[in-house]
């Protein structure tokens, strides 16, 4: 077992220092975006839709939750626009982006303005209940709302897969310190 060795206050840096009782709540929060950035995560995109409408976003906050049964969870923040439809139990998709995908991750991450723009970027395909997937993305984990939990600006979303498709070898897009990182 290891053990944790404190260090002496003083030779911690200040700039690396952690305020546990920080009462200003805007340093914390800058502080805690910050330690944020620090975890490197796989770079997805979340879809819903149908053949008449099509939405979706880039997200890292994505885990998952159990293999049996298998399920993963999803945080979106009430601001983005598919938040809605999830909230009213849309089934929707989890495109697992590969290092090749950095335009489509910049697209679905505000860089092109509408719906429809960000889905002329990629070869995007319905399922057969009418979710969108990205067709050469490492995996697609499609997904049916099983569980939801409002906390703070978002809601977390446990979404129960029902059916799964995996493509290519595993080469997936990394993000992390507010950039791509080679993996």
């Amino acid at each position: 077992m290891i053990q944790a060795r404190q260090l002496p206050r003083e030779s911690i840096p200040r700039e690396s220092a952690v305020n546990r009782s920080a009462d200003d709540a805007t340093e914390l929060r800058d502080a805690f975006k910050a330690a944020m950035r620090r975890f490197a995560a796989t770079v997805t995109i979340i879809t819903v839709g149908d053949a008449d409408s099509r939405l979706g976003m880039t997200a890292t906050a994505v885990a998952s939750v159990s293999a049996s049964p298998p399920a993963i969870l999803v945080c979106v923040n009430r601001a983005a626009s598919i938040h809605g439809n999830m909230q009213m139990g849309t089934p929707f998709c989890v495109n697992l982006l590969g290092r090749d995908h950095e335009c489509l991750s910049l697209a679905f991450g505000g860089q092109v303005a509408t719906a429809e723009q960000r889905f002329s970027v990629g070869s995007w395909q319905l399922d057969t209940r009418g979710r969108p997937y990205l067709t050469d993305a490492q995996a697609n984990l499609f997904c049916v709302v099983d569980g939801k939990l409002s906390y703070g600006t978002h809601t977390i979303f446990v979404g129960r897969v029902d059916a799964i498709r995996l493509h290519g070898e595993t080469r997936p897009l990394i993000y992390g310190d507010g950039r791509f990182i080679d993996s």
